[in-house]
């Protein structure tokens, strides 16, 4: 059984392009389409995968440097106490596998049998939430019965992966004008948060973000990939000259002269949205064509739950005006709560895309491009408060982890799941 386990863990549920790919498969043949089609559909799903990873991979590296510049300008020196994540996954990987599997067989049950219709196809994610709970409980019950864990967990996860894209839905189809997809995302609550605020401004819904009228002579600002690798590249040389450029060359950029790298580094943002943008559509494109046999056999109804990135394509101003307003309160955060001496927040700036990018679109889809800003302003609160919560409530084992992932979903209540446990255990 543990062999199978770690088959499973290790070739489908870490390795999302197989997995996506299967369901793909299985939808046509259900569909009984020639199998040309079978192999056609089944591999474009999960090379539009791939395209999307090598392009989120790529704005996840690019985007990373930031907090380092972050770091030295505001002259944080972040102490992540606790055993650390290296050492608290030798002890619980196996454990989150099982999680995993279960989860996933206990996420099908429901979409099968309940009103509960979605399947949650970005597994890779349940990892990271299972991680973070598990070790909110190890705080309040050092040794806690590994066999419970893993049954308990796997059905909580299971119950998570069904409702949260039931909750996000409603805002979902404001987004994408179906129901076709779903987003199955560890940041789900904090697109949530990105509507309700959007809606303050739903007398401006129709000024979305991208109709926002530019004069003529920057008309070239229109194309997503132009605009956002100029924004990151005076983004990126801006930080550079304050952080200092011999500092940059010497403890950031390998060597390489500082403002180079930011021109280097901006415009590899732009070409790491274009792949996101190329990826997400074909994958989208295919994978709800595949899965209609899913939903009218296997599981009537169902619909699949993607990744964050499957709402870029639907508004991608809306993406960078949630990001940068995002990362700007996050950076205004980090200034006060270091002047107040309340916490040395470190700029999560790889959540800040991943989580204010989708909180735009959210935000967008129901009060325009307004919707979008005030969405990544919120999403910044919630990031900066969430790390300072969630550090704080895992002193003993993976604070260092909640410094530079904090997705909504497991930084906005862990303080409230430890004290909840607290209760229970009595400690």
């Amino acid at each position: 059984m543990e062999l199978v386990i770690s088959f499973i863990t290790t070739y489908i549920f870490n390795q999302p392009f197989i997995l996506l790919s299967l369901v793909a498969m299985i939808g046509l043949i259900i569909q009984r389409k020639p199998i040309q089609e079978v192999l056609s559909g089944s591999i474009k799903t999960g090379l539009g995968y791939l395209i999307l990873q090598q392009g989120t991979s790529l704005l996840a590296r690019v985007v990373l440097p930031i907090s380092a510049l972050m770091n030295h300008i505001f002259k944080i020196e972040a102490v992540a106490p606790g055993v650390g994540t290296d050492v608290f996954t030798e002890e619980w990987a196996s454990a989150i596998a099982v999680i995993m599997v279960i989860g996933f067989v206990v996420n099908l049950l429901l979409a099968r049998f309940t009103k509960l219709k979605y399947v949650y196809l970005t597994v890779h994610q349940t990892y990271y939430i299972s991680l973070v709970y598990i070790a909110i409980l190890v705080e309040v019950v050092p040794t806690p019965n590994k066999l419970a864990v893993m049954i308990i967990g796997g059905i909580i996860l299971g119950i998570y992966s069904a409702v949260s894209p039931a909750l996000v839905q409603p805002y979902m189809r404001d987004v994408v004008g179906s129901n076709d997809i779903a987003y199955g995302h560890t940041t789900s609550f904090g697109m949530i948060v990105a509507s309700l605020v959007g809606k303050l401004f739903k007398k401006h819904k129709d000024e979305s973000s991208e109709d926002l009228k530019i004069p003529e002579k920057l008309s070239f600002l229109k194309d997503i990939s132009v605009s956002t690798a100029i924004i990151m590249t005076i983004l990126y040389s801006v930080s550079v000259l304050i952080a200092g450029p011999a500092w940059v060359a010497e403890n950031v950029s390998g060597g390489t002269a500082g403002l180079l790298w930011a021109i280097q580094n901006g415009m590899a943002f732009g070409v790491g949205i274009t792949i996101v943008l190329t990826g997400v559509g074909m994958m989208v494109a295919e994978i709800t064509e595949a899965f209609k046999g899913i939903s009218e056999k296997l599981v009537p109804n169902a619909v699949p739950a993607l990744d964050c990135p499957i709402v870029f394509n639907f508004a991608p101003t809306a993406v960078m005006i949630g990001f940068l307003s995002c990362l700007a309160t996050v950076l205004i955060c980090v200034g006060l709560f270091g002047a107040l001496g309340i916490y040395a927040l470190t700029p999560p700036v790889i959540t800040c895309f991943f989580g204010g990018g989708p909180a735009g679109v959210f935000g967008n889809s129901q009060g325009g491009w307004r919707g979008a800003l005030i969405a990544g302003i919120v999403s910044g609160l919630l990031l900066s408060f969430g790390q300072m919560f969630t550090v704080n409530a895992m002193q003993t084992t993976i604070a260092d982890f909640a410094r530079w992932s904090n997705d909504f979903d497991y930084s906005a209540f862990p303080a409230l799941v430890k004290a909840l446990l607290s209760l229970i255990f009595g400690r």
